[in-house]
């Protein structure tokens, strides 16, 4: 598998221990996502949920890959479907988002080091 596949793989992964609320999932982060510490994010993960469920459908990501130095950028456009609890009369909420995120090769493996996610319209 290319690095570039591997880097794709990682962020449909992500997104999907996002949605399920996998947190050993989302473990394997290095750094901060944010302005939030990797602690600080990993437990809003662990709260209960503002909305019962969500999906992220995500763009193909823009992949710069420094193979050699083991470093990278994805910039992802995302669209997540945040699903409200309709007995308790809750409404949906979409976002647009745009993920841009530095990778980094860390043991082996291509993980998010840092991630900004920009929310570029809610409905």
């Amino acid at each position: 598998m290319s690095a570039s596949d591997e880097v794709r793989n990682l962020v449909q992964r992500y997104a999907r221990g996002a949605d399920e609320r996998d947190v050993d999932a989302l473990g394997v982060l290095v750094g901060a996502r944010g302005t939030q510490t990797l602690d600080a994010w990993l437990e809003s993960m662990r709260a209960p949920r503002t909305f019962p469920s969500s999906m992220h459908v995500l763009g193909d990501p823009l992949i710069t890959l420094d193979e050699a130095g083991g470093s990278g950028t994805l910039d992802t456009y995302a669209v997540v479907y945040q699903l409200g609890d309709a007995a308790a009369g809750q409404k949906d909420l979409t976002l647009g988002i745009r993920y841009l995120d530095d990778v980094v090769r860390h043991e082996g493996r291509w993980v998010i080091r840092h991630r900004e996610a920009r929310t570029l319209w809610t409905r």
